[in-house]
């Protein structure tokens, strides 16, 4: 009976070369994230249902259409998280971090889950690295953070990126323009699609989310949020753009950037790639002070952002994954073997190189040419061949593949010789 087994529609197999790109990139950007005072954090990939009902806003796309939830034997519903934020949050309270003097600074390099559309550069399970900074209601943190997600890109070459940037208001003056533009919309109901409706009900900011061109061309006649923040939203805005001058980060204000999940507040923004790609922006984020507070902790201020992974390394190269070209497929020595009684003598042998380079024993009962070629194929630097004669006189053939010699070598000698050649 054949029974095939294929991946989950959304989901990818990350492996060889590609794999080695996400860990050159997470080298990276564990570097960068310690410069900046993060230190890791890891989370369960399930939380409470109601976790991301409260923090993320019921009546999102997230919430409403994309969350794998599911009801456990003893009716407890539980989530995949969609987003890390809220897990992070979660745990600063659960484990008492409140009582810790100063910013907490947490980074993640993690998996999410979104029943979403698959596309390129988007998945039902993607990655992302993120920050949280939690404790600080610092407007020159908000320019550090975005500084940080700037450094993060840096480190992995990647160009062509723009950061957009606006201010979302905060409780004091948020309201009255979110029903400024309720009321607004109510009034060309007539021009709002049947589908989009139910937002200006619930959250009327997430219109400007809408890819509606008709919807867009409606909300430009709308003043934009920045006409409608309070003073001190204004000072606290006025400060993040001035420090990221006095860095000479480029960014361009966008007073349309409001993000799609409820807890922002006040400065919100993006990083997006030219190139014409469908999935363009990279990452996102922004300030969230009262989503501590909403989830049972003191009023605690906040800011962080997250960047997707797949979509960056999208953005770094679109060349196929090579098999060959994988530095995993690479070894220092191979040990091709005839029989399994030289199985066990090469394996035996060699077991003291392991501490010293890469080495591989095939196992596989092929050819002595099969097995050549297929050192060859592993980009091996050597070839140790073992046989009947070998088991004899205790030694095994030892064959430099750049230079074509071969000679034999002591089985006592072996460390020492290899040690020689590979240090010149």
């Amino acid at each position: 009976m054949n029974i095939n087994y294929r991946r989950l529609k959304g989901t990818r197999d990350i492996m060889l070369e590609e794999i080695e790109r996400w860990h050159w990139c997470e080298a990276r950007w564990t570097e960068v994230l310690a410069r900046y005072g993060y230190g890791e954090i890891r989370t369960p990939v399930i939380e409470p249902t109601d976790l991301f009902l409260r923090s993320v806003g019921a009546g999102t796309d997230i919430v409403d259409k994309e969350m794998y939830t599911f009801q456990t034997k003893g009716g407890e519903s539980l989530t995949l998280r969609p987003e890390m934020t809220a897990s992070v949050v979660r745990a600063y309270l659960e484990n008492g971090l409140i009582r810790q003097p100063g910013t907490i600074k947490f980074y993640y390099i993690a998996p999410m889950f979104r029943h979403d559309r698959p596309q390129a550069g988007r998945y039902r399970q993607f990655h992302q690295v993120g920050v949280e900074a939690i404790g600080s209601d610092s407007p020159v943190l908000d320019a550090e953070v975005i500084q940080t997600a700037l450094a993060l890109f840096e480190a992995v070459d990647a160009r062509g990126l723009l950061v957009k940037i606006n201010s979302i208001g905060c409780p004091a003056c948020k309201p009255g323009y979110v029903q400024d533009l309720k009321s607004f919309l109510m009034d060309n109901i007539e021009d709002v699609p049947p589908n989009l409706r139910t937002r200006i009900e619930i959250n009327p900011l997430r219109m400007y989310d809408a890819k509606d061109e008709g919807v867009q061309d409606l909300l430009d006649r709308f003043p934009p949020i920045t006409d409608s923040i309070c003073g001190p939203c204004r000072e606290h805005h006025d400060i993040v753009l001035g420090t990221l001058n006095d860095l000479e980060v480029p960014f361009e204000e966008d007073p349309t950037l409001v993000r799609g999940l409820d807890y922002y507040c006040r400065t919100t923004f993006e990083i997006t790639a030219d190139g014409g790609r469908k999935q363009s922006s990279l990452a996102g984020g922004g300030r969230y002070d009262y989503l501590v507070e909403q989830c049972g902790g003191p009023p605690t201020p906040a800011i962080g952002f997250s960047i997707g992974i797949e979509r960056t390394l999208l953005h770094l190269n679109d060349d196929p994954v090579d098999p060959q070209r994988s530095r995993q497929s690479k070894v220092d020595i191979y040990v091709a073997c005839k029989g399994l009684d030289a199985q066990r003598y090469g394996f035996v042998s060699v077991d003291i190189l392991r501490g010293y380079c890469r080495v591989e024993v095939d196992t596989s009962d092929r050819s002595l040419k099969a097995q050549a070629k297929s050192a060859n194929l592993r980009l091996a630097r050597f070839l140790l061949t073992v046989g009947e004669d070998e088991i004899r006189d205790d030694n095994l053939q030892l064959k430099n593949l750049e230079t074509g010699e071969q000679k034999p070598v002591a089985r006592k000698q072996l460390l020492a010789a290899v040690r020689e050649v590979l240090e010149g």
